[in-house]
């Protein structure tokens, strides 16, 4: 082999190589970039064409959940991540209280026995259970399980609880940890084994209150998640085949990720009395006869903070509302080498400013770290602080700062007189301003579809793709098979409330009697 063979060969193997490591750090590492004048963090991975790469490196350099702990499937909370979370369940927990439902704190665990007692509810986590077998060293009698969803662990107490319709409506939730044996690949906040999770648990004398208490429940849901959050999604009723286990029906809130894929931020189920009879949950109404309650419950988990996360997010980092924004403000004092106000002036008027918006309310934070404030503006931004307010030497003697908005850098000074009533404006702004545009966003993904190509070309586009179909009851999974094949998507379910196709449309996929239109997607 000649010389000259041998050195190109030896050349294109070195550069295969460092490909390799290119794309390998370019998956690990997609989100920073470091110069040498300065740490800034930057993200190369666009959140729209490359939202996976994206999302793992938000959550590990805003330190929002650290996924080396090792167990598969359980993240750490950070403290940032774990403020962001706190308050996102806050305000969901604020709603319940308002709407007079009573918090109560179950067991982790739940005897075997109990989950046995529903077959359609035990066919549908029995398999993702973590079981508890011993107890020290003893091997226990009765398995327990780490409560996949509380139904079963709830309704045993239920039963006692409850003896006349005077007990009636009970109305309770917990926000906890639920556990399930995902064999799948785990994703942070969407797809864990240790899910923080808030539900309610509901039980009515009748039907008709216990539906009326689910359409209570969804407008909580809707001031919470698009008045507060600033999210919007499909409330899609499920296909039979894929509804809750052991319930009447189940509606969801699927919301569109930046990925095309659709996450469920919300499930909320019409148990009706299915689990009644097996545990037992009966009271004597008013003409004095025994029957069975009616029941409801719902809940939300991690995967809503995930969703303020993806959809309120850009290539900068994150891009928080206030209401679960760890901080409001970031001051940054400017400590110039030659100000010509002493560093301690310019330290201490933060420290004055620091405290009147706290005693307003609005959360603040001091960074007076020995960076450059070009490190700390790229920092504050990627963490998706709303306002950063800069103090400069001239700004001190103006007795003003200059606010920068996160959303879209607007940069104006504001006076130190009326501060806190000017940033009160700026945070209202910049929540009506991620609001309408995830509504935007949100409506840009929904498509009608007369065709097999517009379908297949709204799901490649990502979102949702409204089509006429044949059936939601069991009947209609073997139509969701051919989608699936055609789509690499699925049925969600039908819009709550839509009125059915004209009658003489036909189904998209079977060319059968339409009686729906259905809303096909990808998931996670």
């Amino acid at each position: 082999m000649s010389e000259n063979k041998q050195n190109n060969q030896k050349k294109q193997k070195q550069k295969q190589k460092q490909n390799h490591n290119t794309k390998k750090q370019r998956r690990k590492k997609a989100g920073t970039q470091k110069t040498k004048q300065q740490s800034k963090v930057t993200f190369s991975a666009d959140k729209l064409t490359e939202f996976s790469i994206w999302y793992e490196n938000i959550l590990e350099y805003a330190d929002i959940v650290d996924k080396r702990y090792p167990i598969k499937g359980m993240p750490v909370f950070k403290p940032y991540g774990c403020f962001m979370q706190t308050k996102t369940m806050d305000l969901i927990e604020k709603e319940w209280e308002s709407q007079d439902i009573d918090r109560v704190k179950f067991p982790t665990m739940i005897p075997e026995t109990f989950l046995n007692k529903e077959q359609d509810h035990i066919k549908g986590f029995g398999s993702q259970c973590f079981w508890v077998t011993h107890g020290g060293l003893d091997e226990l009698n009765v398995r327990l399980a780490l409560r996949p969803t509380s139904e079963t662990a709830m309704y045993s107490m239920f039963s006692l609880w409850i003896r006349s319709h005077n007990d009636l409506p009970l109305r309770v939730y917990q926000t906890c940890d639920v556990f399930r044996y995902e064999t799948k690949q785990t994703r942070p906040l969407i797809r864990v084994r240790e899910i923080p999770f808030n539900e309610v648990h509901t039980v009515h004398s009748s039907v008709e209150d216990a539906l009326q208490n689910l359409e209570d429940a969804w407008k909580g849901y809707y001031k919470v998640i698009n008045d507060q959050l600033g999210i919007y999604g499909l409330r899609l009723r499920r296909p039979d085949w894929d509804k809750f286990a052991g319930a009447e029906h189940t509606d969801v809130l699927d919301s569109v990720m930046p990925s095309g894929k659709v996450l469920q931020a919300v499930g909320a189920h019409y148990l009706g009395q299915k689990f009644a009879k097996p545990f037992d949950i009966k009271f004597t109404n008013k003409e004095m006869k025994e029957e069975l309650g009616y029941m409801t419950c719902y809940g939300v988990s991690s995967r809503l903070l995930a969703t303020v996360i993806g959809v309120h997010g850009d290539n900068k980092g994150l891009n928080l509302p206030s209401t679960v924004a760890r901080y409001h403000v970031v001051i940054v004092p400017i400590l110039a080498r030659k100000s010509k106000v002493p560093h301690e002036d310019l330290l201490s008027k933060a420290e004055e400013l620091s405290k009147t918006l706290q005693s307003a309310g609005i959360r603040c934070k001091i960074d007076n770290r020995q960076l450059r404030p070009g490190e700390k503006y790229y920092f504050w931004e990627m963490k998706g602080v709303p306002i950063r307010l800069e103090l400069g030497q001239y700004d001190y003697q103006k007795n003003e700062v200059r606010r920068v908005l996160r959303i879209n850098s607007e940069k104006v000074q504001h006076p130190l007189d009326n501060i806190v009533e000017l940033l009160q404006k700026d945070l209202k702004f910049v929540d009506e301003t991620l609001n309408k545009r995830a509504l935007e966003f949100h409506n840009s993904r929904v498509t009608n579809c007369s065709t097999i190509e517009e379908m297949q070309e709204a799901i490649k586009k990502g979102g949702f793709a409204r089509i006429p179909y044949y059936s939601v009851g069991m009947d209609g999974k073997e139509g969701d098979k051919k989608v699936h094949e055609l789509t690499g998507g699925e049925v969600r379910g039908t819009l709550v409330g839509e009125e059915p196709p004209e009658e003489g449309t036909l189904c998209l996929i079977t060319n059968k009697p339409a009686k729906v239109y259905a809303y096909v997607a990808r998931s996670y």
